[in-house]
């Protein structure tokens, strides 16, 4: 059971680092943003960025999604053929249309989200990017699902590597803003939809079927509004913002969700691994151990990275933004926290996901969407974006509590009710020292900060959460020999997934 774990974690930390690399790069070029854009800017790109979103659930129709499920249904390049091109062919198609649409009506979306017409070409260059990131979907995703994590990183890499360079050519050089930002996005994804074509080209043929499409929108269709919700609980909120604060305020929570990198980082590299090795697990006797096992590392690696922004992100921005930029530093904890918590919703919903009822994961999300409408209703204008910034964090509670009751079976397996108990009794009591340590940042107290942040791991071992065999095998995990791993049956007994 280990090794197989133990190759699931060389497959994150690979997926990893290069899926949130993205990320890790907005975060390294904060500085650059900080001198080179107003806070309005970042309040412009981040409702651009909502556009951007929205228009790729719309082109991908989560046809990905089907695309992972149904390849494992089949064994011949053949019959995988016909599922890539037709997955391929949709989002490509749907994309186009939307392009289109944007062009056609660009001064108008401009006038509603950003209040003037002039803004019209960067709606233009948002769709862009929604056309050419709907080309690259499946084929770059194909990539995850047959586990190439090198053919993978070299791609990223490269799209990386010239978004950055575009970045720095037309912010810094040319002095184009945001429209620089939207350009740089769309030149680095164009090498990207080439190598990955050539790389995925035994499946790329002529077999579009429509009946194979129907039974993948069968599939997918569920996730469109699960999307749309989805995306109304993380982005819903800027809408509200829109109306209730400035565009500096909406470029502040921004900076602040760019931020907590290392939640997005580790959260997405476990969103990139796991899907194709929960599904090829499913049909193991020790696939409930397997699921659990990864389940509590996740958690506990989390919850230690929110510790950490909760102790330190306070000394850490005046290095990294200018003096304007400190009111960042009051939504850096909801905004972990709430990170953390969507990353176990996604863990909660893989025993849904395995039995194909993609409509079990709507309900969650739908009644969590209608609370932070409610909640940012009242809080947002109240409290402006640290209000906005619980909202989110709640709402995400919301969304694991539901999913929760209706997975009960799937879900208690993943983390035992004894096992979580002591978690919360230990992570509440570290944060609230963490908070009440806030405005410490002499070398004296910074010190007590580092003390308080690596006697996490320790209370976990020492409240049982963490158990000696299972810290051993952890540590087994990543040595060559694994031949002595310890056998709990009490600690590990095998668990169907049902």
């Amino acid at each position: 059971m280990f090794d197989s774990i133990r190759e699931f974690f060389k497959s994150t930390i690979i997926y990893g680092l290069i899926g949130g690399s993205r990320s890790f790069i907005e975060f390294l070029l904060l500085p650059i943003y900080a001198r080179f854009l107003t806070p309005a800017d970042f309040g412009r790109l981040d409702i651009l960025m909502i556009f951007v979103m929205i228009g790729l659930v719309l082109a991908i129709l989560e046809i990905n999604n089907a695309l992972f499920r149904f390849y494992f249904d089949y064994n011949t390049i053949r019959d995988r053929s016909k599922i890539v091109m037709t997955a391929l062919m949709s989002s490509s198609i749907n994309g186009f249309i939307i392009f289109i649409g944007a062009l056609l009506f660009s001064k108008s979306l401009a006038s509603l989200a950003l209040n003037s017409s002039d803004y019209s070409y960067l709606f233009i260059l948002a769709a862009g990017y929604v056309f050419l990131d709907a080309i690259v979907t499946v084929p770059i995703n194909l990539l995850r699902v047959e586990n190439k994590p090198v053919s993978y990183t070299s791609i990223s890499l490269i799209q990386v590597f010239i978004s950055i360079i575009g970045i720095i050519f037309f912010v810094i050089m040319l002095k184009w803003g945001v429209a620089g930002i939207l350009v740089a996005k769309n030149i680095s994804i164009m090498p990207t939809i080439v190598f990955t074509f050539i790389k995925t080209r035994k499946y790329l043929s002529k077999r579009f079927d429509f009946a194979l499409l129907r039974k993948m929108l069968k599939f997918s269709l569920p996730l469109i509004p699960l999307g749309v919700a989805l995306w109304g609980v993380n982005s819903l909120n800027r809408l509200f913002m829109i109306k209730y604060l400035t565009l500096e305020q909406i470029g502040y929570f921004s900076i602040g969700m760019k931020f907590v990198v290392p939640l997005t980082l580790s959260v997405v590299a476990f969103q990139l691994a796991w899907p194709q090795f929960a599904l090829a697990n499913m049909h193991s006797e020790k696939a409930g151990n397997l699921y659990s096992e990864i389940f509590n590392i996740f958690i506990a690696f989390e919850l230690c990275l929110v510790l950490f922004l909760s102790l330190f992100a306070e000394a850490i921005i005046p290095y990294v933004m200018t003096a304007q930029y400190l009111p960042v530093i009051k939504v850096i904890l909801p905004l972990s926290f709430g990170m953390f918590l969507y990353g176990v919703f996604f863990f909660l919903t893989t025993g849904e996901f395995i039995k194909k009822a993609t409509t079990k994961i709507i309900p969650p999300i739908f009644i969590a969407l209608i609370a932070n409408i409610v909640l940012n209703i009242i809080l947002t204008p109240k409290y402006g974006i640290m209000g906005t910034a619980w909202v989110m964090m709640v709402t995400y509670l919301f969304m694991i509590v539901v999913m929760f009751s209706l997975s009960r079976k799937f879900c208690g397996r993943l983390l035992r009710l004894n096992k979580l108990g002591r978690l919360a009794i230990v992570s509440s009591a570290m944060f609230f020292i963490s908070i009440s340590m806030s405005g410490m940042n002499s070398p004296f107290e910074l010190g007590l900060k580092l003390a308080v942040f690596l006697a996490f791991p320790v209370l976990l071992f020492v409240s049982g959460f963490l158990s000696k065999t299972y810290l051993y095998n952890m540590r087994s995990l990543f040595l060559r020999n694994s031949g002595d791993l310890i056998n709990n049956k009490e600690e590990y007994a095998e668990s169907p997934i049902e």
